[in-house]
């Protein structure tokens, strides 16, 4: 189903003579991973580890956490480089691109035959399955589609759609190439998550928090270093008390701090995607703005270039 671009991975091990390679990917891809290691292994001398903890993206690189295994290359799959994020140890990219299957392209024109100028968008790993429709590709955690009629989103999950559809201010269509299933985000979705978002907000109004937790990330496409000490300068001039809190994996069970809620300096979708899984009131620091200001014209928040030093 994905295509691992062996051929490449071995070339780049052999004519940079590594020695010690660590292969990292999403969880989706950890066991083709498994089985592409056991190819290698019998071509190239070098000692192949996979990366077995989570990887969110491109901006979970795990460089700095393997470099005291003197490893020499990293072999990143599912993922666009990331012109922010700088590794201390070479990384070679590997898309895992989609291979086309007999119904891929088929589904895709009978949902645009449908749709009035339409602009489809994806993920990297779709991209070229898609070529011929000239995509969109969404990288990180940005809605890259600023004016477009009609739009069709190919991938997995609903976070990048989502943001689409509030930006656009109009329905996303959704094509999961994997599932085949064929869904939207609708302007009622849109002011449903509105409205719980504001609502998140609207109770820090009701019961102003005395004290509040500043979280930072240590990833480093997500460790938006300036938005951190934004936020920590927004909270010094409304004489709120705060903690910082620095982490690298973010979970319910780190956040037993008594404050009043924490603010989300790391990946939105930790807000916006993962707020059932916890207890405490996460506000991301669009959202901490709008309680300061008491303007209640909602932002979603994204992660840019300009978050980072």
């Amino acid at each position: 189903m994905w295509d691992l671009e062996t051929d490449r991975v071995l070339n780049e091990i052999k004519t940079r003579n590594a020695r010690k390679v660590l292969l990292q990917a999403p969880e989706g891809l950890k066991r083709a991973v498994e089985k592409e290691i056991e190819f290698l292994k019998t071509k190239v001398d070098a000692e192949l580890m996979i990366w077995g903890e989570t990887c969110f993206g491109a901006c979970d690189l795990c460089d700095e956490k393997v470099k005291i295994l003197g490893t020499d290359l990293i072999i990143h799959y599912g993922h666009e480089e990331l012109s922010y994020v700088h590794s201390e140890i070479p990384v070679v990219f590997v898309h895992a691109y989609f291979k086309e299957n007999g119904y891929f392209l088929e589904d895709v024109e009978n949902i645009l035959g449908k749709m009035e100028n339409p602009t489809v968008t994806t993920t990297i790993q779709f991209k070229k399955a898609l070529s011929k429709f000239n995509p969109v590709v969404i990288l990180g955690c940005r809605a890259p589609v600023e004016n477009a009629e009609n739009v069709l989103f190919v991938g997995t999950g609903r976070f990048h759609p989502l943001m689409m559809a509030y930006k656009l201010k109009k329905t996303v269509k959704i094509y999961n190439p994997i599932t085949r299933e064929i869904s939207e985000i609708s302007d009622q979705e849109i002011k449903k998550l509105i409205k719980l978002r504001i609502g998140r907000v609207s109770k820090l109004l009701l019961n102003p928090p005395k004290k509040i937790g500043v979280v930072l990330s240590t990833k480093k496409g997500q460790c938006r270093l300036k938005s951190f000490e934004n936020v920590i300068e927004l909270l010094k001039k409304n004489n709120i008390e705060y903690i910082p809190i620095i982490l690298n994996n973010l979970s319910q069970s780190y956040l037993f701090y008594k404050v009043d809620a924490y603010v989300i300096c790391a990946c939105p979708r930790i807000v916006m995607d993962d707020y059932q899984n916890y207890e405490s009131t996460l506000i991301t620091p669009e959202e901490l703005r709008m309680y300061l200001s008491n303007d209640f014209e909602y932002k979603f928040d994204e992660i840019l270039e300009n978050n980072f030093y």
